[in-house]
């Protein structure tokens, strides 16, 4: 065998080690939050919210009290006129999402946009949060519901 070879075989008995090491590594116990809208029956996550890192996964209320804290952050109390940092409003930051990752190219009338919370990669469950005006969008761009 080569040097060559068996420099290559070296490398890669490492990185299936390196491989199976990451693959292996779990992250701690998670709060995940979201806000979701309901379409035709089904529902679509239309804004995370950043992950809570949570002593364990026996406390769901705190969890789904950590979500609606965090929508009602997000939202100024669930005003989807609300400005970002990015520039947009929560409605046209949500419109985008649902055009760019859905590829939702029909209009979405009339939806409250609802918080929902999502301990240890349990099923999601409603936060008590709900949006105080409702969105609208056409072609990605959010409207003003009239």
């Amino acid at each position: 065998m080569s040097d060559l070879t068996r420099r290559m075989n070296i490398l890669l008995a490492i990185l299936a080690v390196v491989i199976t090491q990451v693959g292996a590594q779990t992250d701690g116990p998670e709060c995940r939050c979201g806000m979701f809208i309901t379409l035709w029956n089904d529902a679509y996550e239309v804004h995370k919210l950043p992950p809570i890192d949570i002593d364990d996964c026996s406390a769901f209320e705190t969890c789904k009290s950590m979500c609606a804290a965090e929508y009602r952050d997000l939202t100024n109390n669930g005003d989807l006129n609300h400005e970002l940092a990015s520039g947009y409003n929560v409605g046209q930051e949500i419109c985008i999402k649902l055009a760019q990752h859905h590829g939702m190219s029909i209009d979405v009338m009339y939806e409250t946009v609802y918080g929902y919370a999502r301990q240890c990669n349990g099923p999601w469950d409603y936060d008590g949060e709900s949006s105080i005006n409702h969105l609208c969008c056409t072609n990605g761009h959010y409207i003003p519901c009239a």
